[in-house]
């Protein structure tokens, strides 16, 4: 992610935190609300805009930058010390999982079968990991990214990977909230790099979407997953129906 778009999540966050609208927004801007979502899905902010956008939000540039710059230095991607850590603990891999999906300690304390003392030795083991920084009063900062990569071939992908997908899939796609679409067609090079970033996109927006509603009450949010896919790929029944070779 680049410092743009990070700069786009800053300033959407902020937006959130004050209570204001893209209606809102627009009218300070004097341009459209289409046109405040366009600034903010293509990060297209001339200087006067940003410069307008943070009188509006009490913030200057140095600020923003430094808001902007702090959330690239966070890790991206774990050692892999410190993902067998988590791997070999589930109980300290999920309370990582909530605090990467913005929950308070006090939160966890209250909402999941676990005893105050053993979430405290929980957070100190995270803190020891250098995953987090815990403060006063269990207040909790991350030392890495709300969208941590695992890695490729690490000890969390390993153990858990096949369980997840078995038990994402399992269950039929029901619920009203629920999308499962599968479509194969035949595609050129270049309309399969159009739809790779697309898809890029769609990650991005979706991640954005979560860390707007971090500043949400957990009782507000619900867990939601993603799944995207794309490769090379021909249904087995059609395997022994080859194409004549060209002439």
């Amino acid at each position: 992610m680049n410092l743009t778009q990070q700069i786009t999540i800053a300033l959407k966050k902020h937006l959130k935190q004050k209570g204001l609208t893209y209606a809102q927004l627009a009218a300070h801007l004097e341009i459209s609300e289409a046109s405040v979502k366009r600034l903010f899905s293509e990060s297209t902010f001339t200087v006067r805009r940003l410069e307008s956008i943070c009188q509006l939000l009490e913030l200057d540039f140095l600020e923003l930058a430094r808001l902007a710059r702090g959330q690239q230095e966070l890790k991206a991607e774990l050692s892999d010390s410190q993902e067998q850590a988590l791997a070999t603990q589930p109980r300290l891999l999920g309370v990582f999982y909530l605090l990467l999906n913005q929950w308070q300690a006090s939160e966890i304390a209250r909402q999941f079968d676990i005893a105050e003392t053993e979430l405290l030795q929980l957070l100190m083991t995270l803190e020891r990991l250098d995953l987090i920084e815990l403060h006063a009063h269990n207040r909790v900062k991350l030392l890495t990214h709300t969208t941590l990569q695992w890695r490729e071939d690490g000890p969390i992908r390993k153990k858990y990977q096949a369980q997840v997908m078995e038990e994402f899939l399992h269950d039929g796609f029901h619920e009203e909230q629920a999308v499962l679409r599968f479509e194969t067609r035949e595609l050129s090079t270049a309309s399969i790099a159009v739809l790779q970033r697309k898809m890029a996109r769609l990650l991005l927006e979706f991640n954005e979407l979560a860390d707007i509603d971090a500043s949400l009450p957990s009782n507000q949010r619900q867990g939601m997953a993603l799944l995207m896919a794309s490769r090379p790929w021909v249904f087995s029944l059609f395997s022994d129906l080859k194409r004549k070779k060209a002439k």
